[in-house]
């Protein structure tokens, strides 16, 4: 099994008590051996309740007229709530690339004061499959100058088909 295929089918711990995942790891018996009691699920499936899970659904859709700004403040709530009782969360969707670890990075950045740059290497070293849309990434963006005044990722455009985040530069290779 090639490192990619093992990073998609992982719980990535993030912090003692915030993991990033695929859907395919939200399994009763890996959420037990990491001791997860909630869960931010933004799949768009309709999934099944797990019992002693408690979920919230964050509904966007991995697209680029996708609009995940919305969610940040619900999502930053309910893990603050969960880690103040004790708890762990998982925040997932369906691979543990794109939308998961946007709202992962967004968490870094207002909890721990991390630019967009910071949480970002942060992240992507752990889990080295991370790479959110280019449209997630202009919202994080739009997020951390609203928040700080400045940018700390641009979006780089040239002889690319799409812009790509000056921050890919310096990342972690899957």
């Amino acid at each position: 099994m090639s490192d990619n295929n093992k990073a998609l089918l992982s719980i990535t711990e993030v912090r003692p008590h915030l993991f990033l995942a695929g859907y395919g790891c939200i399994t009763p018996s890996l959420l037990k051996q990491y001791n997860i009691t909630h869960a931010v699920d933004c799949t768009n499936l309709k999934t099944k309740a797990i019992s002693g899970l408690e979920r919230i659904e964050i509904p966007v859709d991995d697209s680029l007229l996708a609009k995940i700004t919305p969610h940040f403040e619900t999502v930053i709530k309910f893990v603050e709530d969960a880690k103040q009782q004790g708890h762990n969360t998982v925040i997932y969707c369906a691979a543990g690339v794109s939308r998961s670890a946007s709202l992962t990075i967004v968490y870094l950045m207002v909890t721990e004061n991390m630019s967009l740059e910071e949480a970002y290497l942060h992240v992507n070293k752990l889990r080295p499959i991370i790479s959110p849309n280019i449209s997630f990434w202009r919202q994080m963006i739009d997020f951390e100058k609203e928040r700080t005044g400045k940018a700390t990722v641009e979006l780089i455009s040239g002889r690319m088909a799409r812009p790509v985040p000056s921050v890919y530069l310096r990342r972690a290779v899957a």
